[in-house]
């Protein structure tokens, strides 16, 4: 355990942060805490003095802190994966962004595992700043996200037109008999339609296959009604001959578990 001392200049600023209990602590944050509690310190030595004395721990992100309260005994980071797209968020709330692919899957609480690596969606034209440590991804999306513990995430309709549109981008198919069927369970054929708009035939295809494999004939269905009469042949992973074939939907299938 790390004992940590509370000046009296700061009595009243440690003990606002502790009842508001923010992940993560900006300039602008700490400057209404400090106007609030009548706390005399300037503003950057009012940071310097909590960073030393280990309630605000650094971040990668300029001008973002996170709060270590009293209950971790000590100046110790709470291993949030997301710590940094939190402080990113807290300076550009509009940021286009969202937990995606199987960082998705398991914030939805369709996943046992949770990924080694974070996944962050971004949309194109936004530069994601070095401070994010996570596996970006580019990809555009329709729906809105659903907020989950303070983040962006994909609902579950945009999470499988995404798996089927790039399943590179995927993580975890060697477990999907258990994450894809939950996923799809949470669906209505509605918003996977709306999700699934304009895109190619191919992701039709391969989400078409991923809908019936998973239980969902009636998706399924809806999305066959998109399809051309004449199909081309789709892969769905690596392209090897071996793989399973639907002839329904003339994919390839070298990425789902076998039953």
């Amino acid at each position: 355990m790390q004992t940590r001392t509370i000046p009296e200049s700061l009595a009243g600023v440690v003990q606002e942060l502790e009842l508001r209990q923010p992940a993560v602590v900006t300039r602008a944050l700490l400057n209404e805490i400090a106007s609030t509690t009548g706390a005399q310190l300037p503003g950057k030595d009012l940071v310097d003095r909590l960073v030393r004395l280990g309630w605000l721990l650094p971040l990668r992100k300029r001008g973002a802190w996170e709060f270590a309260p009293a209950a971790r005994a000590g100046r110790y980071a709470s291993g949030d994966p997301w710590i940094e797209l939190r402080a990113v968020l807290e300076h550009e709330p509009d940021a286009p962004v969202a937990v995606a692919f199987d960082s998705a899957v398991w914030q939805l609480g369709h996943a046992t595992h949770q990924p080694t690596e974070p996944v962050l969606a971004h949309r194109r034209g936004w530069r994601p700043p070095e401070a994010l440590d996570v596996r970006l991804v580019t990809f555009e999306w329709s729906l809105p996200n659903k907020v989950v513990r303070g983040l962006p995430v994909w609902r579950e309709p945009t999470v499988v037109v995404a798996a089927a549109e790039r399943p590179a981008a995927q993580g975890n198919w060697a477990n999907a008999d258990g994450w894809l069927p939950e996923t799809f369970r949470a669906v209505t054929p509605h918003d996977v339609l709306a999700e699934a708009d304009g895109r190619k035939v191919s992701t039709l295809a391969r989400l078409g296959y991923l809908a019936e494999w998973s239980g969902r004939d009636d998706v399924g269905d809806e999305i066959e009604a998109l399809l051309p009469d004449r199909l081309p042949v789709t892969f769905l992973g690596p392209r090897d001959r071996r793989a399973r074939w639907s002839r329904r939907w003339r994919v390839y299938d070298a990425l789902l578990p076998q039953r």
